[in-house]
């Protein structure tokens, strides 16, 4: 489902200006600096269009072209992370196509997301190297204080000078596997972004951005707005992580004033903002969110020779993605929003799949590690790539009746992020429960009030043989409790799940896509 443009917009008093009508204004006269952003495109490198021929989604192809074809001399294109990892053309080498592709492009600045780092640091700093990418991390640093990415980079034309600095979200300690960041940290982002705004300031810089992988939802912490308020000198953020497409003009404490703006995931859009002087040398900003079906969009023909390389890379890979690996006897829900909000058909299928092959009691896995759905019949590697792209292997535990309430407590407490469970052998009624935070601040939150194992009332102080992903034992997604306890090694979740939905029949299948595990008051489960 197409997410709804948000915008706080008082431009009134802030001078800023938010276009929302699904388009840019037309290159009417060139700017002092404009803009051109995306993030969280999750390898969606190529154009798609719907059933009726609209574009739905843009192209690295047609994005150059765009940018190109501005008139304004001084031009940026950022990305704002989680750009290597995601569909297959991304995943089947490890994020070097989407290297290749990015470099042609002619990105000036890309912040490290969390899915950046999805096959471990060491491979995002070759694929930078390698490619010339100006991956940024201003946060992120070794344990012995040595920064792994540069901070920021300088773009300078004529008398105007921009500085651009880069975070990453300290979620991505949780949000890829820890073992990808072993030997690092991430720093305070907020005392970072003061220290470069600060170092930026002393260099001359007329204007600073920044490429955040931050997030502006409420379980962002901190969010890219919360930043933006907080650290006074910072122009424009540019921002990803949350897929939130927004544009939110910030007016500090201090009267100074800044912007935050995100274009959503997939390549759904594109973002521009333009800058102007104005008379009493301060800058004037616009900012627009430009949909792909929009008519800029459409009658922007890709640019040519961009267009020719990437299709010789997706040859490449054609013959092998398109072999057909498993077939389906009806639709597999794993779309973003219903399995981090809900138990789906094939949350279900595939934790059915784990205490099938193990013989736990119950499999419990989080959401964000089902990336798409899958629909029936034929299912080809490149397909169920795109749906399981992380290899994870499967843990088996005992785990006391205690952790796992706590797991559940966890997971079911953050609707909407990666860490809310699927999983089968389980039974969950759930209720929602005001909560007062160290801060004072008061919050609902969504809580097990009823939980079955085999049908039998949960025991805290039973011990359960439970399945799990090596992503949860290693505390991703902030699942902490698992990891003291000793396990036995199975082969990935992909290959127990295509095995089992190969043995079984459609009937049992059936059953199991259709069994009701999870109870939300005012919410049906999927």
């Amino acid at each position: 489902m197409r997410k709804k443009i948000t915008a706080l917009t008082i431009s009134a008093l802030l001078g800023f200006v938010a276009a929302f009508s699904g388009g840019f204004p037309a290159f009417a006269a060139a700017h002092e600096l404009v803009i051109y952003h995306t993030n969280d495109v999750h390898g969606q490198a190529f154009e798609e269009r719907d059933t009726e021929g609209r574009l739905t989604r843009i192209g690295y192809d047609r994005l150059k072209a765009l940018v190109d074809a501005d008139p304004s001399p001084r031009k940026l294109l950022l990305d704002a992370g989680d750009v290597l990892h995601g569909q297959a053309f991304a995943t089947a080498r490890r994020g070097e196509l989407m290297g290749v592709v990015l470099s042609l492009a002619g990105y000036d600045a890309i912040a490290a997301g969390n899915h950046d780092f999805d096959y471990g640091y060491k491979r995002l700093l070759e694929i930078a190297g390698q490619y010339r990418l100006n991956f940024l991390a201003a946060n992120v640093a070794r344990e012995n204080g040595g920064s792994i990415l540069p901070p920021y980079v300088l773009r300078s034309w004529g008398d105007l000078k921009v500085g651009i600095f880069g975070l990453s979200t300290p979620g991505t300690r949780t949000s890829t596997d820890p073992r990808n960041l072993e030997g690092l940290e991430i720093k305070d982002p907020v005392r970072e972004a003061e220290a470069l705004v600060e170092r930026l300031k002393a260099e001359g810089t007329d204007l600073i951005v920044a490429v955040t992988h931050m997030g502006s939802e409420p379980y962002c912490e901190p969010t890219s707005q919360a930043i933006a308020e907080r650290v006074s000198g910072l122009d424009v953020i540019i921002d990803g992580h949350s897929h939130s497409t927004t544009i939110i003009p910030i007016e500090r404490s201090d009267g100074s004033r800044a912007l935050v703006a995100s274009t959503g995931a997939y390549f759904e859009n594109v973002g521009r903002i333009t800058i102007d002087k104005k008379s009493d040398g301060g800058y004037s900003m616009a900012a627009s969110i430009l949909t792909a079906f929009s008519p800029e969009i459409e009658t922007t023909a890709p640019d040519p020779a961009m267009r020719a390389a990437m299709n010789a890379l997706k040859a490449e890979l054609d013959t092998e993605l398109s072999r057909v690996v498993m077939k389906v006897p009806f639709d597999l829900d794993g779309s973003r929003r219903n399995v981090r909000r809900s138990s789906t058909n094939l949350g279900r299928l595939v934790c059915a799949a784990l205490t099938d092959a193990t013989g736990a009691d119950a499999a419990l896995i989080n959401g964000g590690s089902i990336r798409d759905s899958i629909a029936e019949g034929d299912v080809t590697k490149g397909q169920f790539l795109t749906a399981f792209p992380y290899g994870n292997y499967v843990y088996l535990i005992d785990v006391t009746g205690e952790d796992l309430l706590a797991a559940l407590s966890h997971g079911l407490g953050l609707p909407g992020a990666g860490a809310f469970p699927q999983f089968w052998g389980l039974e969950v009624g759930t209720e929602k429960r005001e909560i007062t935070a160290a801060d004072g601040r008061k919050s609902e939150v969504m809580v097990p009030k009823s939980v079955t194992v085999g049908g039998q009332p949960l025991d805290l102080k039973a011990k359960y043989i439970l399945a799990i992903n090596d992503f949860l034992y290693s505390g991703g997604d902030g699942y902490a409790m698992f990891g003291k306890y000793p396990y036995r090694e199975f082969p990935t979740l992909e290959e127990i799940f295509r095995a089992y939905m190969a043995e079984k029949d459609a009937a049992t299948l059936r059953a199991v896509s259709g069994t009701k595990v999870l109870r939300i008051p005012g919410a049906d489960a999927h």
